[in-house]
């Protein structure tokens, strides 16, 4: 999970420059297209075995309503002297009737189980602000600029074993990204839908703490 954020990292820092030039509200479609090439190119780059496709209309429209919820909330946020998105996203996560919001969006993604194939979400955020390069690799530098809280929105209940979770994120993953703008700052998201397998590093047993024990 630690690299599959990297390479979302990157991956998006290959595609803001397009968001920019572009504009926010029109290029949610081509951004994705986008997103698919750059994910997949640096899935390869990074050994990830996953493989990354555009996702459905109801993708689509999952993303775009938190992006819709995201602005609204933000409207009623003073977000004082915040220097960039990370700053603007702390204090709308402060912000008692944000989280309720932003808590009823997420509350409709039903808890995945693993593997029976019901849909994993998860969700990466970038900040968009800066101006950035037509070189690649200075776009790469930016990656370390982006705001990402990539992490599965719906999880499965997940046992532990020697540190190795019981599950793990499948190998084929649907993309959708949708932009905004909240608080003076533009940002991107990307609302992932895959699945949760078995992990086939975790092996369950006596870790010490009795036969089959596990952590919640």
């Amino acid at each position: 999970m630690k690299l599959f954020k990297k390479v979302l990292a990157a991956a998006l820092a290959g595609v803001l420059a397009l968001s920019v030039l572009t504009g926010c509200n029109n290029s949610n479609s081509v951004a994705t297209v986008k997103m698919l090439d750059a994910l997949n190119d640096w899935a390869k780059v990074y050994g990830v075995d996953t493989t990354f496709e555009k996702g459905n209309k109801e993708l689509q429209e999952q993303v775009n309503a938190l992006v819709k919820t995201v602005d609204e909330v933000g409207k009623g946020i003073d977000f004082g002297d915040a220097k960039d998105f990370d700053d603007v996203y702390n204090a709308i996560m402060k912000d008692k009737a944000a989280r309720l919001k932003l808590g009823a969006w997420a509350a409709k993604f039903t808890q995945a189980n693993v593997g029976d194939g019901s849909p994993l979400y998860e969700c990466g955020f970038a900040d968009i602000s800066a101006t950035l390069s037509a070189s690649s690799n200075k776009n790469i530098y930016y990656a370390g600029q982006l705001m990402t809280s990539i992490g599965p929105i719906n999880a499965p209940d997940t046992k532990w074993d020697n540190g190795e979770p019981n599950w793990a994120v499948g190998d084929k993953s649907y993309v959708a990204v949708a932009t905004g703008e909240v608080g003076g700052k533009k940002y991107m998201i990307a609302l992932f839908q895959t699945t949760a397998v078995t992990n086939p590093k975790y092996q369950p047993g006596d870790n010490g703490m009795g036969e089959g024990a596990s952590k919640d």
